[in-house]
């Protein structure tokens, strides 16, 4: 477990992201008598939150930012197995695994709300609510994974590109220029194409004045022609 920076007491009663947790269901007093702490993290850009591997003691929700998940393959190199948003989960296998199958590292500053595994186990046992949104997140990260399987087997390397783009943007509805972290090997290794495939379809798409990148944001400009390469 990497050194915690700027740990302290969360207060699931005033967090913006209560609606988003897996504590949306329950009332003020349920969220009062949890009978567990929640611990308010922070950690920066390029930061290893935990490795594969590792006793797994803690899951997190993460507040801002984001998260690659990267497995480590037989032969070596890694793959990166999720991007993760504000409001999504991580490490919660170790609810039912004695170890992290991934390594989890921050792409910027990030913001996290970390559980005791041990604690939230017995919580959900308690608290059906609890246990269902679990469920109910596993569940959705499980289409989504299944979904980008197809979609690497079956779609053209634009496709994949533009909706994966399109996806990133949906995170963000209120923003017009959006957070983008990710390098073009973190993009390659997500969609199981080379870091050269991906920085040519970049630089296309850029010169097609579809999108713009400067100093870590993107700003999709054409979504209209993404969406029509994506479903080519």
């Amino acid at each position: 477990m990497v050194a915690e920076e700027g740990a302290k007491k969360s207060n699931c009663l005033r967090c913006a992201m209560r609606a988003r947790s897996i504590f949306a269901g329950l009332s003020g007093e349920e969220l009062c008598a949890l009978g567990m702490d929640v611990i308010d993290l922070e950690f920066a850009g390029g930061t290893t939150i935990y490795r594969e591997g590792d006793s797994a003691s803690y899951a997190y929700t993460l507040r801002e930012g984001a998260i690659k998940l990267v497995k480590s393959l037989a032969d070596g190199r890694a793959q990166i197995v999720r991007l993760l948003h504000h409001g999504d989960l991580l490490g919660f296998e170790g609810l039912h695994r004695e170890q992290h199958q991934h390594t989890a590292i921050a792409l910027s500053t990030v913001k996290l709300c970390r559980l005791d595994l041990r604690e939230l186990d017995l919580l959900s046992q308690r608290l059906p609510a609890v246990r269902e949104a679990i469920f109910r997140r596993w569940q959705r990260a499980l289409e989504e994974a299944e979904s980008r399987i197809v979609d690497l087997g079956t779609r053209r390397a634009e496709a994949r590109l533009a909706t994966f783009l399109l996806q990133w943007a949906q995170a963000y509805p209120q923003r017009r220029s959006l957070p983008f972290p990710l390098t073009r090997q973190d993009l390659g290794e997500f969609l199981g194409l080379s870091t050269e495939h991906v920085s040519r379809i970049m630089a296309d798409f850029k010169r097609r004045n579809w999108l713009r990148e400067s100093r870590g944001e993107l700003e999709i400009l054409d979504p209209k022609a993404l969406g029509a390469v994506s479903v080519s």
